[in-house]
């Protein structure tokens, strides 16, 4: 168990003194890294004091219907119509 401790700790350490250790990449990505942070930061901050809890996107509702043999037609309580009823039945319900 403490093995396993030691390990992590010393991959940390070679990850850190990777990054640090210089290079055009760590040039680069490190500031740009540190940018996304803050901004994601911000960005929560910001929704928080807003009072936004949540994305204003809702998942999908799916329904579940079994499938019936080929060929059986629609299922109980459903009745096939043509788009002229479907306009006819509209236009009684405004």
């Amino acid at each position: 168990m403490y093995l396993g401790l030691v390990l992590i700790v010393l991959a940390v350490l070679c990850l850190i003194a990777g990054i640090f250790s210089g290079g055009a990449f760590t040039i680069v990505l490190v500031p740009l890294a540190v940018i996304a942070v803050v901004a994601a930061g911000v960005a929560l901050a910001s929704a928080r004091a807003a009072g936004i809890t949540s994305t204003p996107l809702q998942p999908p509702v799916r329904r579940f219907t079994r499938r019936g043999r080929r060929g059986a037609g629609p299922p109980a309580g459903e009745v096939p119509v043509t788009p002229d009823e479907y306009v006819d039945a509209r236009q009684r319900n405004q």
